[in-house]
């Protein structure tokens, strides 16, 4: 990854003002907790027209042409999560960039997995393609390419022969979980090489609720988890995985990004806390829209919701 150096400090100042004063906008643009509640006394079909009246209709408007249902509002949020990154970078100037795109690698090893999962299960391309969120540093043009030119894990992983994630994919091939998990490794480590105190103070929270969440998931499957690089322990009430543990869990990282989201500071915090906020905006609608397809109990819905 290529890394901008030189930056004085007055420019680093600027251009985080700068980006920071667009995310502030479109922070007041996120969901409500009422919108959610609303969403749980709607079919699918309300809930589609609903988001058709905020920032998700444009790209469920165009989706529309093609899917429906929960298709179409799984593929519609992606592609408006893929298009508010690309926005921010847009605007982003000088030193906000590479912290943003730092950041933002982490959907390349989201897709990656992604690809080697669809190529695993056979699933379409279309399938394979509206599942992607081209954000980071693999364009969706190279990563289509990758789906329609691949017809198999192997093939898909030849296409990464010059990237940093070749030696990883190569060598745990044959085993897709383990291979995840020195994927996730691998992003963690480079980050935290190369974040601004700010994003690697978050980074580091991150890696500990991960390494926490895989430990309950271990310890009910009676199973030894390879956790991430330890950085710093979280204690939880929990000693078992449950709904009520990973909710707990989560919302200890999304109350520490709605903190940020609301300072007002020359450093990338409020632009993370926005990333973070819109993430698990889009994790709340998935996470709704499932449970109303499979017919699940409002009270069973609103309990997995991280608000």
């Amino acid at each position: 990854m290529r890394l901008l150096k030189g930056f004085s400090k007055d420019s680093d100042m600027s251009g985080y003002a700068y980006t920071n004063t667009r995310v502030k906008a479109m922070k007041a643009k996120l969901l409500k907790k009422d919108d959610y509640q609303k969403f749980l006394k709607m079919s699918l079909a309300e809930i589609t027209r609903y988001l058709q009246e905020t920032e998700y209709n444009k790209e469920i408007t165009e989706l529309a042409v093609k899917f429906s249902g929960i298709n179409l509002i799984e593929y519609g949020l992606n592609k408006n999560l893929e298009n508010t990154f690309a926005k921010i970078l847009g605007v982003a100037l000088l030193q906000p960039k590479e912290q943003i795109g730092l950041y933002l690698r982490r959907y390349d090893v989201a897709n990656i997995k992604t690809i080697l999962r669809g190529k695993f299960s056979k699933a379409s391309n279309e399938k394979i393609s509206n599942e992607l969120i081209a954000s980071g540093e693999f364009s969706r043009v190279f990563l289509e390419n990758v789906i329609k030119e691949a017809s198999n894990v192997g093939e898909v992983i030849e296409h990464f022969k010059v990237t940093e994630y070749y030696s990883i994919l190569k060598e745990f091939s044959n085993d897709l979980t383990k291979l995840e998990d020195e994927l996730d490794k691998l992003y963690y480590t480079v980050a935290l090489k190369n974040a601004e105190k700010e994003l690697k103070e978050y980074i580091r929270m991150e890696i500990a609720i991960k390494n926490v969440l895989n430990r309950l998931r271990g310890k009910k499957a009676n199973i030894k988890v390879e956790i991430l690089p330890r950085e710093k322990k979280i204690n939880v009430p929990y000693q078992e995985d449950s709904i009520d543990a990973r909710v707990f869990i989560k919302k200890l990282l999304i109350e520490k990004a709605l903190r940020m989201v609301h300072e007002v500071k020359f450093n990338i915090r409020p632009i993370l806390g926005y990333f973070v906020a819109k993430e698990n905006e889009v994790s709340n609608v998935r996470i709704l829209t499932r449970g109303r397809h499979a017919g699940l109990s409002e009270e069973l819905i609103q309990k997995q919701l991280v608000i």
